[in-house]
Order: C-alpha cells, then sequence, then structure tokens
C-alpha cells in the first residue's frame, strides 16, 4: 500500500496538508480497516487543507488524493432536489402537488401508488413511505456492467406495500423517491435531469468534473477506483472482499446516486447552494429547516430537509448528505453560512449491511470541526 506520504501530488490548488486531518485519515487506512484509501478536505473561508493516505488503485499502486473523481453516491441527491426546487421557484410544479397528478400513468392498482396521495415534498424528505428498490435489486443482479431502466427501478419500488401507510408520518429513506422526482422533472419540463443539472449547476457553477453518467460505466480521467465486498455478489470472486466495482453501472443509481465529481467540485457546489446562489431564500431557508427527525439513523443525522441531511457535531449543527455507491463513501458536510466544509471519502463500501466504518465515521467528524494546523 503508498504510504500517506505518497499522496500529495494531487492536491487541489491552493490546498495544503494539515497534520490533523493527516493524522485522521492514517487512521482510517490503517491495517485491519478495509479501506484502500481515504481523503479529507477541509475549506475554511479561503483556506483549503488536506490529509491523504492509502491508495486509489490497489493494481498500480497509485497514491490517493483529494484530487481525482470518484462516483459520490447521495450525494447526488441535494443536485437533484436542488432542481426540482428551482422548478418550484419557476412556478412549475408545487411541493405539495401529489405524485398521482404529476405521474398518472404510474398509478395501478397493484402497486405502492394507489394507497394515500404522496407528495413532491414527501418525496424529498423521505417520508412517503415507498420501499427502496435498492432492497430488491440482488434477484435481478445479471453482471457488475448491466444497464438498469430508470422504469425496471422504480417498478421493483412500487411493486412492494410500503413501510408505512400514511405519508408524511415519519422518516424512511427510499432511492425511490428520487427516481420518481427524476421522472416529474422530465414530465414537466420536457426535458432529462441530465440536461438540467448541466444547465442550471455544472456550467453555472464551473464544475468542469462533475457529471451525470448512467450508461457510462467506465470514469473519464484520473479517478478513485472503488472496492467493495461481493461475496454475495460474485461469490467464487477473487479477493471479494476488496473486489474493484468501478465499472457498476451508475444506472442502479441514477437521479438517487449516479453523479461523478470531485472534492472540489462538491464543496463548490454546497458553498454556492447555502450561500445564495442557486435558490431563493424561502426554498433555501425550506430545504435546511423543513425538517424531519431521522429517527433511528445512525448518528451524527439528527434530521433531513428538502434533499439535505442535518448532522450533529461537537462544533454545532452541519448540513449536507452522504453518499454510497458501490466501491464508494462519502459525505459533505458544511456550516450554515457555507464557509466551514469537510468532504470526506474512502473507496471501499460493502455490499453487505455491517454498518459505517467506526474510523471513517469519526474522521469526519472530528475533520469537521478540526482548525487548521
Amino acid at each position: 500500500m503508498a504510504s500517506a506520504g505518497q499522496a500529495g501530488a494531487g492536491r487541489p490548488a491552493g490546498s495544503h496538508r494539515d497534520p490533523a486531518l493527516q493524522a485522521l485519515v492514517d487512521q482510517v487506512v490503517a491495517d485491519p480497516n478495509p479501506n484502500p484509501g481515504a481523503f479529507l478536505l477541509a475549506h475554511d473561508g479561503l483556506t483549503d487543507r488536506f490529509g491523504a493516505a492509502g491508495v486509489a488503485d490497489r493494481a498500480t499502486g497509485a497514491p490517493m488524493t483529494p484530487d481525482l473523481k470518484f462516483r459520490a453516491g447521495s450525494v447526488t441527491k441535494t443536485f437533484t432536489a436542488t432542481v426540482v426546487l428551482q422548478l418550484v421557484a419557476e412556478h412549475r410544479v408545487r411541493l405539495d402537488d401529489t405524485v398521482q397528478s404529476l405521474l398518472p400513468d404510474q398509478v395501478r392498482a397493484d402497486n405502492a401508488l394507489s394507497g394515500a396521495p404522496i407528495t413532491v415534498r414527501q418525496l424529498l424528505n423521505h417520508t412517503s413511505g415507498l420501499y427502496d428498490y435498492i432492497d430488491g435489486l440482488l434477484p435481478h443482479f445479471r453482471s457488475i456492467d448491466q444497464y438498469w431502466p430508470r422504469e425496471q427501478l422504480i417498478g421493483i419500488g412500487l411493486a412492494q406495500p410500503r413501510y408505512f401507510p400514511a405519508p408524511g408520518t415519519r422518516f424512511r429513506y427510499s432511492n425511490t423517491n428520487y427516481l420518481l422526482l427524476d421522472l416529474i422533472v422530465e414530465r414537466v419540463t420536457d426535458r432529462d435531469l441530465r440536461t438540467h443539472l448541466e444547465r442550471r449547476i455544472f456550467k453555472p457553477l464551473g464544475l468542469r468534473d462533475t457529471s451525470y453518467p448512467l450508461a457510462q460505466t467506465t470514469i473519464d480521467g484520473a479517478h478513485v477506483h472503488g472496492y467493495a465486498d461481493v461475496s454475495l455478489l460474485l461469490p467464487n470472486a477473487p479477493d471479494a472482499t476488496r473486489f474493484d466495482v468501478t465499472a457498476f453501472s451508475p444506472s442502479e443509481a441514477g437521479a438517487s446516486g449516479a453523479l461523478v465529481t470531485t472534492a472540489a467540485d462538491t464543496a463548490r457546489f454546497y458553498r454556492a447552494l447555502l450561500q445564495g446562489r442557486l435558490l431563493p431564500s424561502p426554498l433555501l431557508r425550506a430545504m435546511l429547516t423543513d425538517t424531519v427527525p431521522t429517527t433511528g439513523s445512525a448518528p451524527p443525522a439528527v434530521a433531513y430537509g428538502l434533499g439535505m441531511y442535518v448532522y450533529a457535531t461537537e462544533c454545532g449543527l452541519a448540513y449536507g448528505h452522504g453518499g454510497t455507491a458501490p466501491g464508494y463513501l462519502t459525505f459533505a458536510l458544511n456550516s450554515r453560512d457555507g464557509r466551514g466544509q469537510l468532504v470526506a471519502h474512502t473507496n471501499w463500501s460493502s455490499f453487505v449491511d455491517t454498518g459505517i466504518d467506526s474510523d471513517f465515521w469519526a474522521a469526519f467528524q472530528q475533520g469537521y470541526c478540526s482548525k487548521p494546523g
């Protein structure tokens, strides 16, 4: 494994290695942890600092660095929610519009939309009660690079009973919610989500290393390789607990998690969002304060807004999102004004429910609250 000292060449412009952050990521990749590599990138006003350790590619030994592209998983949800809220600002959709009225062709007597009406707001804040299609994927799995049509994934989510019958009564995270939001965006604008992301977010903010691939299983340019425990999917695979799943098709996640980005682009997006460059003040306030308790979720998440988690840290509340994609785990934490930020990433995730790696969990929380060294 590459040493932490080898990871300094690929730093974002203007950043410097920070001893406190470096000590945290060293612990994340220390044996016997499964994480091949990890980095923390902190932004404090105008200063960027980082720690990076381990490898981005086990085959070549290329060191992990904070300027590499990676699959961001559910961090994508904040991007998707921002597009939806921009359409709300333009009076093209309302938060209290029902899914049934916006997508009447999705409603059938034998699926979950035949029950009580579900609103756009309830999709955004995960109070719809709809089954998470991710939990039903295994019987449909054929290969890592298979393409997953959105309609198939929505169908899996709607074929199962709701987690609870009355929408809006409690929080239950479900990726099905964001695939339905994707479909709503497409129906009300006659443009796909990628077009909106590029025109409304990527290009205006200069996110040159951010993309929204669906059919493409490769990552263009220098990138992190993702590794996962594929024992359930590919029981005969060599080195099945750290199997290279970089080519896992992003179509499996779509609007709920298909984004490819970098730490710097992620921080730039959240900074622009929280500083009011993407949404009118009332809708930004709603995104952050129209929240529901995340009962049953692991700490430090305490609430979920409209595409945004609220985290309780030792230095106060933070806003952002976590993201798991096959082989990748990312967290983005931000102060309310967007001046204090941390993007944390490691290139290992598990397909089995073993919980989050405790060292990485501790690292991103401590990293967010750390001061420049």
